[in-house]
């Protein structure tokens, strides 16, 4: 494993004050987290690397944390509690389920352009979870995946008439694919002709008939 440290130097935190310790956890997290989306690969950040950023000693990440890993995860879970508020807010207060839909996609590619580094710890760099069932997955990320299937939920409700299936959750999965696809490689590669993407996005609806019953 290549040891990262943060690329600037950052001086010794003082010891938080009694009860402050939630403070310090959420500074590792956060230390974690920016590394993650500048190495691009979990192997190549370490605790000490991520202490450092923090400007704490490893031992004192390791009263909070059992291990790497576990720090990792955790940091990973932040950034889904942080991409499920985005999409939240965003869709908030919108009555038609239609219109609900396609501004869901339409935050989704708008979290990757203007938070690439997190969208990059999300899903192109995730915690090692091969076992995670993100259908009834409690955590952060199971979160943020059922509330793509409510969305599609509510669309059924109304009246669509959806082209491939009537299962939620095949939808749920269908529509992540593509709608991620869309962002994935409009972030690698920006240099393409790429036609207008709220379109693209919109037009997933219509593919797959979740743009309304008529």
């Amino acid at each position: 494993m290549t040891e990262v440290t943060p690329t600037s130097r950052t001086a010794s935190r003082p010891r938080s004050p009694r009860g402050k310790g939630e403070l310090l956890r959420d500074d590792l997290l956060t230390a974690a987290v920016q590394l993650l989306a500048e190495t691009g690969d979990r192997e190549d950040v370490s605790i000490r690397g991520i202490a450092k950023a923090a400007g704490v000693s490893p031992t004192a990440a390791y009263r909070h944390f059992e291990d790497r890993d576990a720090l990792i995860e955790a940091a990973c879970d932040s950034c889904f509690a942080e991409f499920s508020a985005h999409m939240l807010e965003r869709t908030a207060g919108i009555e038609d389920p239609f219109d609900r839909f396609r501004a869901a996609g339409q935050a989704y590619v708008d979290y990757s352009r203007s938070e690439n580094g997190h969208f990059r710890v999300l899903f192109t760099n995730p915690a090692k979870r091969d076992d995670l069932d993100f259908p009834t997955s409690a955590d952060a990320g199971g979160t943020a995946f059922q509330q793509l299937v409510s969305l599609i939920e509510d669309c059924l409700t109304a009246g669509a008439k959806p082209t491939t299936s009537s299962d939620s959750l095949y939808l749920a999965f269908q529509v992540w694919t593509w709608v991620h696809g869309i962002a994935e490689l409009h972030l690698s590669h920006p240099r393409q002709p790429w036609p207008d993407v709220d379109r693209m996005v919109a037009d997933i609806g219509v593919a797959l008939g979740l743009d309304g019953p008529g």
